[in-house]
């Protein structure tokens, strides 16, 4: 059945009820390539700990854990149904002690100052209304010199998607960038990469993705 481009933004932005599990499932697909480029692009040691900002049905984090030894990690989702869906996926990194989830809004994270040497995100800065809100939790929450990564997509990659007309904040890379340094982060690096033409049924685009590095300051 055909669902609105409303709807589906509503459902970006906090998937629930009956239709929770079919955006999760078009979520882990359409942003798989772009996971895997921030993945790649993580300084990650062993004992670190790292915070994840909207998971979704967190399928990936055993790639995630796999990248170093005796990592913790952490995340919140905005979405009930997404944090319960990550935790049926996910039980035995649990009961392990090396995954705890999170429901919850990043713009009052329910962590200890200086928590986490890595907070990242993919796909979640459009749907902060105030940016500085949620910055100003991730910078609380980083250690001193800790590492905030977005994964996001070109503002021109977003506007293929009919849906981005509906409560979308986009952002340009140099303008997500100009947003970071104006609330103490410093910039390390930028990756960008050519994605897979990407076909939904309903769409079919080319999206470029990126992952940006940057340093809390102090």
């Amino acid at each position: 059945m055909y669902e609105s481009p409303e709807f589906i933004a509503r459902q970006l932005r906090k998937p629930s009820g009956d239709f929770a599990g079919t955006i999760a499932e078009k979520m882990g697909e359409g942003n798989r390539s772009l996971y895997d480029l921030m993945l790649g692009s993580m300084l990650i040691k062993d004992h670190d700990s790292i915070l994840e900002i909207g998971f979704g049905s967190g399928t990936h984090f055993s790639d995630l854990l796999a990248r170093a030894k005796n990592i913790n990690v952490t995340g919140i989702d905005y979405s009930p149904d997404m944090t319960n869906m990550a935790k049926t996926n996910n039980k035995d990194e649990q009961r392990a002690g090396r995954l705890k989830l999170h429901t919850g809004n990043s713009n009052r994270l329910p962590f200890e100052d200086n928590s986490f040497h890595t907070v990242f995100c993919n796909m979640v800065i459009y749907f902060w209304d105030d940016p500085a809100e949620h910055l100003g939790e991730i910078q609380r929450v980083l250690k001193p010199g800790g590492l905030f990564y977005t994964g996001m997509r070109t503002r021109d990659s977003m506007l293929q998607f009919p849906f981005t007309k509906f409560g979308f904040n986009l952002y340009s890379i140099d303008q997500w960038k100009s947003v970071l340094q104006s609330h103490g982060f410093f910039i390390v690096r930028e990756l960008r990469q050519k994605d897979p033409v990407f076909d939904d049924g309903e769409n079919r685009v080319e999206l470029e993705s990126v992952s940006i590095a940057a340093k809390k300051q102090g």
